[in-house]
């Protein structure tokens, strides 16, 4: 699959450096509280030691929808972040063709990678399905 109007830009070119993250412990309300603050629509949850997350990975991400999803099942004050994270979390490396991200996504129906810087396999940052329409419109990148 082709994107001409993303010919040339690289993952880099259209993401959002940094991340915002939780650890597996954080209550939903917590997580929810972080998303409405840094107006985001998914927080990495990121875990410190073995079994904090499914398969026993280090990093796992909840999304405005799967907080929605567990809004439906209960009190958020009772539900944690390390529960409804998703594992294995779709990344991606920096240096990749945006066109590549945006095949992606649509292939794993999904709205958010994690940013990898390639030498370190270190997140730094979140793609989101916004980002690449952003670069889709001709509009630079926002830093936040």
């Amino acid at each position: 699959m082709t994107y001409p109007a993303l010919a040339k830009l690289r993952v880099v070119d259209a993401m959002h450096p940094g991340l915002i993250s939780c650890s597996p412990e954080a209550p939903l309300r917590t997580v929810a509280r972080m998303m409405a603050t840094y107006r985001v629509h998914a927080i990495l949850v990121t875990a410190h030691g073995a079994g904090e997350l499914p398969g026993d990975r280090r990093w796992g991400i909840v999304s405005d929808a799967a907080l929605l999803r567990a809004a439906e099942q209960g009190d958020l004050d009772e539900q944690v972040a390390g529960a409804i994270a998703d594992t294995p979390v779709l990344t991606i490396a920096s240096s990749d063709e945006l066109a590549r991200a945006a095949q992606q996504m649509l292939e794993y129906g999904a709205s958010h990678l994690v940013v990898l810087e390639r030498r370190s396999e270190s997140p730094i940052g979140v793609l989101s399905t916004l980002d690449v329409a952003r670069a889709l419109a001709g509009f630079p990148a926002t830093h936040l």
